[in-house]
This record gives C-alpha cells, sequence and structure tokens, in this order.
C-alpha cells in the first residue's frame, strides 16, 4: 500500500503511479482544502477546487481518517524527530508519516529531505514521472 503525499496529489497529473493499492489521507485533505480557501483569485480557487474533484474522484478508496492509530503512530515518530528537530515534529509532514507507519504503507513524496528522520521506520519513495 502507498500512502500519496499532498504535494504528489497537487502535481497527480505529472505522476506515475505504481501499480500498489494506493491510498489518501484525510491530513492531505484538509491541507488541499486549505488551498482552495487561501487561493488569490477566484479563478485560482475553481482551478484548485476542480483539482481536488479530480483526486477524489480518481481514487475509490476514499480519504482515510487520521484516527486513534494513526494519531498513536504519529506520536512515536514525532518523539523520535523532536530529539533533532523540534519544531518538524509537530508538522503535517510527520503526521503523514505516522499516517502511513499505521497503515504499514510506503510514503510517496516528492520531498524525501522532508521525511529523512523516519525513513528507518516508514519506506520513502519518489514518484516516476510521466
Amino acid at each position: 500500500m502507498l500512502l500519496l503525499d499532498t504535494n504528489v496529489l497537487i502535481r497527480i497529473r505529472e505522476v506515475r503511479l505504481p501499480r500498489d493499492d494506493v491510498a489518501l489521507s484525510a491530513l492531505s485533505f484538509a491541507e488541499l482544502r486549505f488551498g482552495v480557501e487561501r487561493a488569490s483569485t477566484p479563478a485560482v480557487r475553481r482551478e484548485r477546487q476542480t483539482d481536488l474533484a479530480r483526486v477524489t474522484t480518481m481514487f475509490s478508496s476514499g480519504w482515510l481518517p487520521f484516527d486513534t492509530t494513526a494519531a498513536d503512530s504519529y506520536a512515536t515518530l514525532a518523539a523520535h524527530v523532536a530529539t533533532k528537530l523540534p519544531a518538524h515534529a509537530r508538522s503535517t509532514d510527520i503526521m503523514l508519516a505516522g499516517h502511513a507507519y499505521a497503515l504499514g504503507a510506503a510514503f510517496l513524496t516528492f520531498n524525501p529531505k522532508g521525511f529523512e528522520l523516519v525513513a528507518d521506520r516508514v519506506e520513502i519513495i519518489v514518484p516516476e514521472r510521466r
């Protein structure tokens, strides 16, 4: 199973997805919705809403909730990250890594550097481009 990072979902048209099962986190939904809400113009807002709708319909699995198991896994990873980069421990990136860890999933991201401190517990994969 692969959990997709928000930055992969933003650029989904550029990505060649592996054949593995794909999962989406409700955390990524929140980040994408935030992008819609913070759009600088009505045209950008419409484009982002369209992109969010496209992603939602592309994947039949839907948006997986960030439940207590994911929260527990996040806490474990965040405690480890806090020893090296305290400010990064509370980031959505580490929450997403915790969600992947809870699911036993690899994590597909265009930002592998942001996940170096958890790569010993979560497999980090950079997607192939089309």
